[in-house]
């Protein structure tokens, strides 16, 4: 295969997001230089999702031409030091910006306009079966995951299946029956094994579907129609069209992130449908199937990547103050932390818990933090972050200059402060988050769920020296489940640091407001996760 762009694998990102599918098939070299796959369009209904869809579209786009001015350009936006990152006198960085918008695609999948604006991008994508096309993407998980099914399940007259939400996936249908990609790449929650739709099943379902998909709108007797055998990225395991669903075993199709070099134990159903004409020929050709490779050490035992080794080099902040629904008087960032010492150290009966938590409050007092923005100066390197592995790291610095963008912190009233403080120092003494049964009485929460064990976690700090917990959407109501494991700063996680434990390398911008940021960055594939996910569809179609 050559770099002639015609020779190159179109791929086609369904329920985009932000782009972490994307960037990590667009990140994947099959050698040094060689970079196999080219996102055709990006398909996505959120305005703030696409308008980071769109920078980073543009960004690859000057990489690939090697404008150094446009670049330049580039990162002073990001750093918020010009308004606009296209330089207007620069022709290639105006075709760039107007190739990146014609592939992002703002679209709500699944309505009835779609359908043509999907087969514009592949006629201008020159789609054919001489060109490789490869679907990726997730389809919203809201009506399969376990929080979304316990929050329908509260709503009077609502029938999952009159949920449009639930059959997203036949988008995916449309797409393998009339353009027969060469293969497919479907992610979700783990709540779609376990989804019901009339009391039946609806994962079994998904599979025959996806496997079969001209069979749910009825086979034209003259054409051909593609079948798909679905894969096991662990183990090789596949599944084909006439198979019993109930032989594949669950957790041989969720994958567990941390096992991969991501640093957060994010576990998720990951199908790869590979045209059954392609796994016939692999069949033939006696090939074992390319699996994910864990991160194993020297002995084979499995690694992962901690919380602190991928934040530890982000500068330290601390967060701002908020004054609604609390009983303080304002007050500045001294006198605050001073008083929480003062009223809640007192109340807290483990005597190396509460000298631990006393001692902490005075150095948060004492430390001369920065709230953060848009865009900080680079920290010093410091002994605790050069334990970050060199592929990591490089993965995360690129070969752009130092940039740590999206990294601001929120408000947090004081008695939420208190509980941060104590919930990181419990972290650092006893190696876990403390639940509800071990917090002092006077931090207890005003919450009603409080002490009946349903909401035992709600204040959850990342353990320093384990991957995270799930990072997720939630993050943008509020980050009482992201709480950072420095005492000092004492303060949920920044958008960067969430991106960085969800492996987004450091020169992606997530644009809209910080809610929006938090939102794009929780519902995304990890990019690392991804570009390995890559390697293995382009070990089977080389």
């Amino acid at each position: 295969m050559t770099d002639h762009v015609d020779t190159q694998i179109r791929v086609m990102d369904l329920f985009a997001g932000p782009g972490g599918l994307g960037e990590g098939f667009s990140a994947f070299e099959a050698r040094p230089g060689h970079r196999p796959f080219r996102i055709i369009a990006s398909v996505e209904k959120d305005p703030a999702a696409c308008r980071t869809l769109r920078l980073r579209g543009f960004y690859h786009r000057l990489m690939q031409a090697g404008d150094q001015s446009g670049l330049e350009a580039y990162y002073a936006y990001v750093r918020g030091e010009r308004e606009s990152p296209v330089e207007s006198g620069n022709i290639i960085t105006r075709i760039a910006w107007q190739q990146a918008d014609a592939e992002v695609l703002e679209h709500t999948l699944g309505q009835p306009d779609t359908k043509s604006v999907l087969q514009t991008a592949m006629d201008r994508a020159q789609v054919s079966r001489k060109t490789p096309l490869v679907l990726i993407g997730g389809p919203p998980c809201q009506a399969y995951s376990s929080v979304g099914r316990s929050r329908n399940a509260g709503i009077v007259g609502y029938r999952p299946e009159q949920d449009s939400r639930h059959f997203l996936y036949r988008v995916y249908l449309d797409l393998l029956r009339d353009y027969q990609p060469a293969a497919f790449v479907m992610e979700n929650v783990k709540g779609l094994l376990s989804s019901h739709i009339a009391g039946r099943r609806l994962f079994p379902r998904i599979l025959q579907d996806l496997t079969s998909p001209a069979t749910l709108e009825g086979q034209d007797r003259r054409r051909v129609h593609p079948q798909y055998r679905l894969y096991s990225l662990i183990d090789g395991y596949s599944f084909r069209q006439g198979q019993n669903p109930d032989s594949i075993r669950p957790e041989q199709l969720i994958i567990q992130a941390e096992h991969y070099g991501i640093p957060q134990t994010r576990h998720r159903v990951i199908l790869l449908g590979v045209r059954e004409d392609l796994a016939s020929l692999l069949d033939r050709l006696g090939r074992p199937f390319p699996c994910l490779n864990p991160l194993t050490g020297p002995e084979g035992q499995l690694l992962g990547i901690s919380t602190r080794q991928v934040l530890a080099s982000l500068p330290p902040l601390r967060s701002g103050l908020s004054w609604l629904q609390t009983s303080y008087q304002r007050g500045d960032w001294h006198q605050t932390l001073s008083a929480l010492a003062t009223d809640f150290g007192p109340k807290i009966e483990d005597p190396e818990l509460r000298a631990a938590f006393e001692q902490a409050a005075l150095q948060a007092t004492a430390a001369d933090l920065p709230q953060g923005g848009r865009s900080v100066p680079v920290a010093n390197q410091t002994a605790e972050s050069v334990a970050l592995p060199d592929e990591l790291a490089t993965w995360y610095r690129g070969i752009d200059p130092p940039l740590v963008l999206n990294h601001e912190t929120r408000n947090h009233m004081p008695e939420d402060l208190a509980r941060y403080l104590f919930c990181a120092v419990y972290a650092r003494l006893k190696g876990v988050s403390p639940k509800a049964t071990q917090f002092p009485v006077a931090l207890a929460p005003r919450h009603k769920n409080w002490e009946t064990g349903k909401f035992d976690d709600r204040f959850r700090v990342q353990v320093a020296d384990q991957p995270a917990t799930t990072v997720m959407s939630h993050m943008a109501k509020d980050g009482h489940y992201f709480i950072h494991y420095d005492p000092v700063q004492c303060r949920s996680l920044t958008v960067r640091e969430a991106a960085r434990l969800q492996t987004f390398p450091d020169s992606y911008f997530f644009e809209g407001n910080r809610t929006q940021q938090y939102t794009q960055v929780g519902n995304a594939v990890p990019p690392l996760l991804a570009r390995q996910i890559a390697s293995v569809v382009w070990n089977l179609l080389r």
